[in-house]
Formats: C-alpha cells, structure tokens, sequence
C-alpha cells in the first residue's frame, strides 16, 4: 500500500511496536527537502512504531560538498534510541563521469544498520560461497559465508530520461538484501517512509511482506502504484 502523505504524520497513525522492519532512503539534499528537523521527526517515528529486536535499514548518499552529512543523520538515529550496527557500502556498477580536476568520482552509497533491541541477522540469507573450499567443515557446514559489509549492486543503465524511475534511485536488490537480512518471516509488515518510485514495495512482493510506503510527490505516488500493480 502507498500513501500519499508526510511520513511523520502517516507514521504517527500507526501503533506503537507494530512494524516489523523499515528500509529507506531519506532526501539527503537540501533541495530534495533534507532538513535536521526532519531527520529527528522521522527517526523518532521509526524508532517508536518499530517492534522490540527490529532492524532500520537507511541507504544514504554522498554529497560532494557536505561528505559528513550521512553520518550526522547517523549519529541522530543514535540520539532518538538507535544502535548503530554497522555502515555497508554499497558499490554502484556504474557512475556517469564528472567533469574537472577537484573530486574523484563517487562510486558508493551507505546503508546504515541501525538496531532496535538486539535483533538476530540472517546473515547466510544473503551469504557468498568459499573462494577456498577447504575453509567448509573449518568454519562452517556448508559452502557460505557472511556477504560482509561492502555489497556490490548492480542496476540498469537508463538511456534517457523517461527510464529514469527516480532521480536518487537505488536497485531492486538493496532493499531485497536488507530485508533477507533482517531474517523476517512471510507476511511481515514493512513500511519505507520515503517511498520514492517504490522499489522497497517490489522487494516486499517478491518475498510475500505487507508493504506501507509514504510519498508527498503524486507523480512517483502514480508511478510506484502502477508498477508495483504490474510487478
């Protein structure tokens, strides 16, 4: 389900301990509409309607100018009640190249871990096979081992504008990898407070999740609708 509404009001519709996981990714420009009062708002929200021994997942991009700005929000969650688990670094497959001579392209993203409780991770779910075969009966029963925290994420190259879902788009397998972690079982209820083009609702169909995203832009409010109808 997607709601066209403000993720801090729609949140504070729901009840307290009823959510089972969050993934997200919050506007990190200030054109975009990042402000640090809506940081707090929003992370006091999750925090309060996440269940005990639940998982926040924050993807969180780089700005050219203000590299500390993640980290700041970071440190916010942590404020409102969070623990901070652990920072993955997502590593993008492609990049469009910049121009001059004052910055190195930027290649990555965060996603941050943040814990309420102390939930167990999945982490075979989104395992990797041994290089070394020896090392299974040495440290484990079978060919898996834990993916660790920088994850290589491909998505689709767009060649104009009309493919384009989102601006600040992320692939299908972000919040799919997330949500294997997170270890959920069938039918758990996830919400993304900022829905975007919805691709954390195609992730919860694929594994049969209830999904609530929030979204105050009606075009992406449209357009997520219809694909995850279609998906």
């Amino acid at each position: 389900m997607i709601i066209q509404q403000d993720c801090v009001m729609g949140m504070s519709e729901l009840d307290k301990g009823s959510v089972d996981c969050i993934v997200t990714s919050p506007p990190y420009k200030d054109e975009d509409g990042y402000t640090d009062e809506l940081m707090v708002a929003w992370l006091e929200q999750a925090h309060r309607v996440l269940k005990t021994n639940s998982v926040l997942f924050m993807n969180f991009g780089h700005l050219a100018g203000f590299k500390s700005r993640a980290f700041r929000v970071a440190m916010m969650a942590e404020d409102v009640g969070f623990v901070w688990n652990d920072t993955i670094t997502w590593v993008k497959n492609h990049y469009r190249p910049i121009q001059g001579y004052k910055r190195v392209n930027n290649l990555t993203e965060f996603i941050f871990i943040l814990t309420k409780g102390k939930p167990s991770l999945d982490r075979l779910a989104i395992g990797v096979p041994y290089a070394d075969k020896s090392n299974i009966g040495r440290f484990a029963t079978q060919d898996l081992k834990c993916r660790g925290n920088v994850w290589p994420l491909k998505y689709k190259t767009v060649q104009s504008k009309e493919q384009k879902r989102h601006n600040d788009r992320f692939p299908v397998d972000l919040p799919l990898w997330c949500l294997l972690l997170a270890g959920l079982e069938e039918n758990s209820l996830v919400i993304d407070p900022f829905n975007g083009s919805g691709t954390t609702g195609i992730a919860c169909k694929i594994l049969g999740h209830r999904y609530i995203g929030y979204e105050i832009n009606p075009h992406y409010v449209q357009y997520a609708r219809k694909w995850l109808s279609d998906y």
